[in-house]
């Protein structure tokens, strides 16, 4: 009877296992289809475009712009010098090098890496027509994608009404008075010099990063994270926000890179980083909410807040807000 038992309970557990190997191995192939798939799509939607503005060139009389010199297919060459010089710091001499490469007297470089092309524009006024003069005839592309995970869809990644509506709410509180206010810099900037040896060399940008940090906390939620103080009074939670956003941000600029592949890059680190600085905002814009429902509660005086608050509320509160199923949503457009 025991040896019957048992071989039943062998046979149950190996057909258990091969149960979960094969559901396994189901949702393997289901990953892997979708990623082909994924791929095949971008590749041919870049061949469309490819091959329509193409097209659009030669009705307007264009001509290609020279090419950039690779050594590898699909430019794969240029894309790790491209991470190796931005893992190194040298990333601004490394895109400065690449005008090294064009033609006598160009201004204007294209380059293939691993999908779309690329254009590395010099001449002011190529410039000025990309920026300002035909400015609504270009789009962000792949950016609103590329940024969502963090920003959502916000002023960094809208376009076209949206976008204007709101640049325009902004620039109105871009006015000589705000920026002449630097009450919110001098502790901050006291603490930067603090950190500096009196000799030697020093690392100047995560300093001026950290700076940037505190004084933007501050001016947006009304205390700093206290980055440049770390050692001192720094709580647990702002240590997460500081380290969560730096992990955040990078994690955007590799995704950029990527340009419409972005989706491949998509590490825990990177998604966990984002939750983060989600959770960290989201406690203060429920502050901040209140904080406007009861007016005596805040200096009526205080231009600078109001502008610092505007900006919060176009740039994170309302893209954070689109993700989330809160009670507050109505009050956005009153």
């Amino acid at each position: 009877m025991a040896g019957i038992m048992g071989n039943s309970l062998s046979r149950a557990v190996g057909d258990g296992l091969l149960s979960r190997n094969s559901s396994l191995r189901t949702a393997i192939l289901v990953a892997v289809s979708l990623i082909v798939a994924r791929l095949l799509y971008v590749v041919l939607k870049n061949a469309w475009e490819y091959q329509a503005d193409t097209i659009y060139g030669r009705r307007h009389g264009c001509k290609l712009p020279p090419a950039l010199t690779k050594r590898w297919p699909l430019g794969i060459d240029r894309i790790k010098e491209l991470w190796e010089s931005n893992a190194d710091g040298r990333l601004l001499a490394f895109l400065c090098s690449i005008a090294k490469d064009y033609e006598p007297g160009n201004n204007l470089c294209q380059y293939l890496l691993v999908g779309p092309r690329a254009y590395h524009i010099l001449h002011p006024t190529n410039l000025e027509t990309l920026l300002s003069t035909n400015f609504k005839d270009y789009g962000f592309g792949c950016r609103p994608g590329v940024f969502g995970p963090l920003l959502g869809k916000g002023i960094f990644t809208q376009e076209g009404a949206a976008w204007k509506h709101s640049r325009e709410l902004l620039r109105k509180q871009f006015v000589r008075a705000q920026y002449q206010d630097l009450r919110y810099f001098h502790e901050h900037v006291a603490n930067l010099i603090d950190l500096m040896p009196t000799d030697g060399d020093v690392d100047l940008q995560p300093l001026f990063f950290n700076l940037t940090l505190d004084v933007a906390s501050e001016l947006l939620f009304g205390r700093s994270v206290y980055s440049l103080r770390a050692d001192v009074d720094q709580a647990a939670e702002n240590r997460e926000f500081a380290e969560s956003f730096n992990i955040a941000q990078e994690g955007l600029a590799k995704r950029f890179r990527l340009a419409p592949f972005h989706f491949l890059y998509s590490p825990a680190t990177f998604r966990k980083a984002c939750r983060n600085v989600h959770r960290f905002v989201e406690r203060y814009i429920r502050e901040l909410r209140l904080m406007e429902k009861v007016p005596e509660s805040r200096d009526q005086e205080d231009s600078s807040a109001s502008c610092m608050l505007l900006i919060m509320d176009l740039s994170v509160i309302r893209p954070l807000w689109n993700d989330y199923d809160v009670r507050l949503a109505a009050s956005w457009e009153r």
